[in-house]
């Protein structure tokens, strides 16, 4: 580690850590004596490289076991690398697993100060913040009882709290949210912003899209230990994505190709092997295209695709989220009960009607192609062969006034117990 004057907050070059894997507790003993390897490597990260400036906010993102957390703890210092370099340049607070290292005998208020302790703060700084530290936790009424009476989401509140408390340069979080309930996820996400508006620098490992999109600046993508992509969050989320659908494809123990790291992953320059998505159109009901959505208003959403092969089965839908990553709709010809036959060469093509309901904004919608692999009644069943992300941009103007993504049309029934 080096704390040299430099313009960035973290610098990782050529990064790799190996475990030693041994199938028996001798075998570690027979290596030592014969000097020749009874062990496996296994390689949590390889030649990894990447620059964080000051005041980013990197998202960290991959399936288990492809090196995040490895990835977290050596740039945090709590664990030895086996090659490469990393250097960082500010004071940093590790948010690793919330809880560990509280001693359950002791009070919430006692362990306020020890875990303080062990981010680097001085006792006086921790007096200081106690009583902030202690509203923002939302457990003043169990603060001085034994931390073996708290729940798992009281702890995490806790010690959460004290590591946002400590005005880091740096601060890392590895799905430390995760076991914190609704009310302790929204607070913690607008002390993030909060922390990250102030010119800190934050690393956060999350397996929720959502998240990576509202809060980062870039995400990275890491696969089997090696870097896959760092980029746009919803460019490396769309390629994290596609590792999921090939993953399932998998499952389902049928063949997918998957797009290159390098490409731009909107979809359009992939070529697919079962077939394609070719467009994504917004329609009015009289089959023109509408140039955005009046609120209240019906409209068609038509899915073009095109398949290389013969299908018996095959499903076309589509997805409307919001720039942040929040799924509002989807649906496609499986879920609502229809099987599409597809010839080789064949364009196919799907009319999908919906009502306006949505507020007054822009929205992404994606087009999707897959095999069915049974019967529609089982459409969760099925290959994906191509999936196109922000195939056209759904924009909506109007008046209605509501909180929310979607308009229920709620009306007041009552008011002080007279009907209206």
């Amino acid at each position: 580690m080096s704390g040299q004057n430099n313009n960035f907050a973290v610098k990782v070059s050529d990064l790799s850590k190996v475990y030693k894997v041994y199938t028996k507790p001798s075998d570690m003993f027979w290596e030592l004596l014969t000097r020749k390897p009874h062990h496996q490597e296994v390689w949590a990260l390889r030649d990894v490289s990447f620059e964080l400036p000051r005041g980013e906010v990197l998202g960290v993102i991959g399936r288990n076991g492809a090196g995040k957390t490895t990835l977290l703890r050596i740039i945090a210092d709590t664990l030895d690398k086996t090659s490469g370099q990393v250097e960082v340049n500010g004071k940093v607070s590790a948010i690793m697993a919330l809880g560990v290292g509280f001693n359950e005998d002791n009070s919430g208020r006692d362990n306020i100060v020890m875990d303080g302790l062990c981010h680097g703060m001085s006792h006086e700084e921790i007096v200081a913040k106690m009583e902030d530290i202690i509203d923002f936790s939302g457990i003043r009424d169990f603060i001085d009882h034994p931390v073996k009476t708290y729940s798992a989401g009281m702890i995490a509140r806790l010690a959460f709290s004290v590591a946002v408390s400590v005005e880091p340069d740096i601060l890392i979080i590895d799905e430390a949210l995760a076991t914190g309930d609704m009310a302790f996820a929204a607070k913690s996400y607008a002390r993030m912003k909060q922390i990250a508006a102030g010119g800190a620098t934050v690393i956060l490992v999350s397996h929720a899209l959502q998240s990576i999109y509202e809060l980062c600046d870039r995400a990275l993508l890491l696969e089997s230990g090696r870097l896959i992509s760092l980029g746009k969050p919803r460019q490396v989320g769309y390629l994290y994505e596609e590792q999921v659908r090939a993953e399932l494809a998998a499952t389902n123990q049928t063949k997918q190709t998957p797009h290159a790291p390098d490409e731009d992953y909107k979809g359009t320059q992939a070529q697919e092997k079962g077939g394609r998505v070719l467009e994504v159109r917004l329609l009015d009901t009289q089959g023109r295209e509408a140039g955005s959505l009046d609120q209240g208003r019906d409209y068609i959403i038509r899915v073009r695709a095109m398949c290389n092969q013969d299908y018996p089965s095959v499903s076309l839908g589509f997805r409307i989220e919001t720039p942040g990553g929040t799924q509002v709709y989807g649906t496609s010809t499986s879920v609502l009960g229809i099987a599409v036959p597809a010839s080789a060469g064949q364009e196919i093509v799907a009319d999908f009607s919906f009502h306006c309901s949505l507020r007054v904004g822009e929205y992404l919608v994606s087009g999707s192609l897959a095999e069915n692999l049974s019967d529609v009644e089982q459409h969760y069943h099925y290959n994906p062969l191509h999936f196109l992300n922000e195939a056209a941009v759904l924009s909506v103007t109007g008046s209605n006034k509501f909180e929310g993504v979607v308009d229920l049309a709620s009306q007041v029934k009552f008011v002080s117990g007279q009907e209206k």
